[in-house]
């Protein structure tokens, strides 16, 4: 159904509520646990921002976090990118977050959505977006077709904020970590657990201060462990979605974004260096899908 031009999707152990008009963003995702309806994702009234950052999780599209340099090389030239958000130096996360998107079907546990891009930059592309519940289980699909007349680079990925309690953790297994700068770009890859970065391959809490990295060489399986209300919540993706950028800006907060993504952070301009990992390329009419479940297990 459809109230106030949000979209509400229900099945017996899920409830979801998406705004088409504010990029196509999930508002709330709620699971029928054993201590009843929980949220999954961060409430909307709990977080003092506005805007799409103020909503339980975001689409990633033409590119993933942050981009430095004013753009990146192409065959074509140097592709301009600006800042697009206040407080932001560095463009950040594309633009589809941003964009309102087009209602195509909507039936009571599922919704597509499409949107048609004139940028950022030389950036054409069509999109289209599937939400889905099945059992309480959400499912997203995420494809895009370039249609500018020249090879680009897309990157794609999720930007899910995950409630969570003080005694909750995170376990999944990768291969490799990105530091980062006081700006948050890349300066070394290194193996987790190094330095000053987190290692979660085997069930850990959360540091003290910010947590803000990119891992490389993810399984495609990440684990929130929330004992408080009886939930083990799995963040689930396939190829190409390979590194898992993981944002916790201390231990207190009330979420964890577990992000998906197909690209290391600033990769274009990394080209070459240890761990990064680049965008696919695609020509014009060439396709790339992407999918993410977010499954809610009692303990």
């Amino acid at each position: 159904m459809q109230n106030q031009k949000r979209i509400v999707l229900n099945d017996s152990q899920g409830k979801l509520v998406i705004d088409p008009m504010v990029g196509g963003a999930l508002v709330d995702y709620d699971f029928k646990g054993p201590q009843g309806w929980i949220p999954i994702l961060r409430p909307g009234n709990s977080f003092q921002r506005s805007g799409p950052f103020s909503l339980g999780c975001n689409v990633l599209l033409p590119f993933a976090n942050r981009i430095s340099g004013g753009g990146f090389k192409t065959p074509l030239g140097q592709l301009k990118l600006s800042p697009n958000l206040v407080g932001e130096p560095f463009p950040i996360h594309g633009n589809v977050f941003q964009e309102p998107w087009q209602i195509i079907r909507v039936a009571e546990d599922e919704v597509y959505l499409t949107l048609q891009s004139e940028g950022p930059s030389r950036f054409r592309y069509s999109a289209q977006l599937r939400y889905k519940l099945e059992e309480g289980i959400l499912s997203i699909e995420l494809d895009v077709i370039n249609q500018a007349e020249e090879t680009l680079p897309y990157g794609i990925g999720f930007h899910p904020w995950l409630a969570r309690e003080e005694n909750s953790q995170l376990q999944f297994n990768a291969v490799g970590c990105w530091l980062e700068d006081s700006q948050h770009l890349p300066t070394e890859h290194v193996i987790p657990g190094s330095g000053p970065s987190s290692d979660f391959r085997e069930r850990s809490g959360f540091p003290n201060g910010l947590l803000n990295n990119a891992y490389t060489g993810w399984d495609g399986i990440a684990e929130l462990i929330r004992p408080q209300h009886g939930l083990n919540v799995h963040v689930k993706a396939a190829d190409p979605l390979s590194c898992l950028q993981i944002y916790s800006p201390s231990v207190d907060a009330d979420f964890v974004c577990i992000e998906p993504v197909n690209h290391t952070v600033d990769a274009l301009n990394n080209v070459g260096k240890p761990g990064t990992v680049c965008p696919q390329w695609l020509e014009n009419d060439e396709y790339l899908s992407a999918t993410c479940s977010v499954e809610p297990m009692e303990l």
